[in-house]
């Protein structure tokens, strides 16, 4: 069945969905974190510091749940950041058959805690009271206050000590069905990556057509690296949106230096690289930094030049010219020119996705290279220095490995100059445009 290039969300095994909210600062990620097992969000003392929905599958003995993180509840005027915070928490409630609120049990009963029982009072869901920061049993009592908000009992825990939690989970456990299954996703792991502010969030929107992700004009918005399953031309990926990857001189908060290394974790679980760049900027120091890591991590990689629609004084190819002027690597990837405002290029621009997943993992068969070691040892440049090439072989895949023997009086010949060569010739005689590759220089060991 052809979907004429329409994007259609991913058929994954049904899970009861858990979305984790409250105010900011009363310890959501932390208590998202415990249960998940691993610092998957980030946690700051700042409050505000999740934005975006996070999700984990997770298996508790015989019972299987999605369990949902989420921005702190706190009302704002439209188009503020606060009030995009609450649309992503809305739409998390609105798909959750479980809501666990949690609140701060040092803090007391504030307003917010308030006015959001009352509105989840008014939903159809299961809801779980969660009192927070009760350490030890001295402060139980604090957590009886909580009754006041009419949802039920409340569920003492410590997200920091672990203390109440496994007590809350067996409750929260029995109110799911029985499972085998819990969703993975299988589909070829693409990171949005660049530095902040280039389109990387509205890049997702547009491919998606929802608000998936907070978009918004201030810089640093994702801190989080979000993960989004969707459906291409019959073939399943993962979307991984990211926050904006700065150098580390530049990170003024403990949320930008953790959300940078996120993005770099993004880039090592992912299988394709898209780094968009801010067409009216140019390549810039920051740019240069991340292609030059995802190259180093033997990812995939597309490059995206966004706003075009804003570019003035220059075409495609001496656009492309200037970019490889600046990091000649550049001129071994693809370079698409889009505009996220508008769409033009960007889903057209999945398309280079699967061609350069399949090259990463492809093995080139030995007869071939036999044939591309005899041409490049006929190519002048070697044959001229008088070097011979005796053996090529494929030694990995994802990133594609090579390793090229020479006769051993010719080894101490061999330099950076030459190496390139036979790796700018390896990429000639075969299509790896897109896939970094990985180039050994050996000479016979002595027996």
């Amino acid at each position: 069945m052809t979907y004429c290039g329409r994007i259609y969300p991913m058929v994954k095994a049904k899970l009861p969905k858990i979305a984790i909210v409250g105010r900011p600062n009363v310890g959501k990620s932390s208590l998202f974190n415990r249960i998940v097992g691993a610092r998957t969000a980030i946690v700051e003392s700042k409050s505000g510091t999740t934005r975006d929905r996070l999700y984990a599958d997770i298996r508790l003995k015989d019972r299987s749940f999605t369990l949902i993180d989420t921005g702190g509840f706190e009302k704002a005027k439209p188009g503020e950041m606060a009030g995009l915070i609450l649309k992503q928490l809305e739409k998390a409630i609105q798909e959750a058959d479980i809501i666990a609120f949690v609140t701060d049990g040092a803090a007391g009963i504030l307003p917010q805690d308030r006015d959001l029982a009352a509105a989840l009072r008014k939903t159809s869901k299961k809801i779980y009271l969660v009192v927070n920061k009760i350490d030890d049993d001295s402060k139980m009592s604090s957590a009886l206050e909580f009754f006041e908000l009419g949802l039920g009992e409340p569920y003492a825990v410590s997200a920091a000590n672990g203390a109440g939690v496994d007590r809350f989970l067996e409750e929260l456990s029995g109110y799911t069905e029985k499972s085998d299954a819990v969703s993975a996703a299988k589909g070829v792991k693409v990171a949005i990556v660049g530095r902040p502010n280039v389109g990387k969030s509205s890049y997702i929107n547009f491919i998606l057509s929802e608000d998936r992700v907070i978009v918004h004009p201030t810089a640093g918005t994702t801190r989080d690296a979000v993960d989004t399953d969707f459906n291409y031309k019959d073939r399943d990926y993962v979307l991984i949106d990211t926050a904006g990857i700065r150098h580390n001189t530049k990170l003024n908060e403990a949320a930008d230096f953790y959300g940078s290394v996120r993005s770099k974790e993004a880039i090592r679980r992912s299988d394709v690289a898209i780094a968009i760049i801010d067409g009216c900027d140019g390549l810039r120091e920051d740019d240069a930094r991340i292609l030059e890591f995802i190259i180093e991590e033997g990812k995939g990689l597309i490059i995206a030049v966004n706003k075009w629609d804003l570019v003035r004084g220059a075409g495609m190819p001496e656009y492309k010219n200037m970019l490889i002027k600046k990091m000649s690597a550049i001129r071994n990837y693809p370079v698409t020119f889009i505009s996220c405002k508008s769409g033009r290029n960007v889903r057209s621009s999945l398309d280079l996705i699967w061609p350069i997943y399949e090259k990463a993992g492809m093995t080139i068969r030995p007869g071939m290279l036999h044939g591309i070691l005899e041409s490049l040892n006929s190519a002048p440049e070697i044959r001229n220095r008088r070097v011979k090439f005796i053996f090529l072989a494929q030694t990995g895949q994802r990133p594609p490995a090579f390793v090229l023997m020479t006769r051993p009086k010719d080894f101490r010949m061999m330099n950076a100059n030459l190496k390139r060569f036979a790796e700018n010739f390896l990429r000639m005689a075969y299509d790896f445009e897109g896939v970094p590759l990985r180039l050994a220089i050996e000479k016979p060991s002595k027996h």
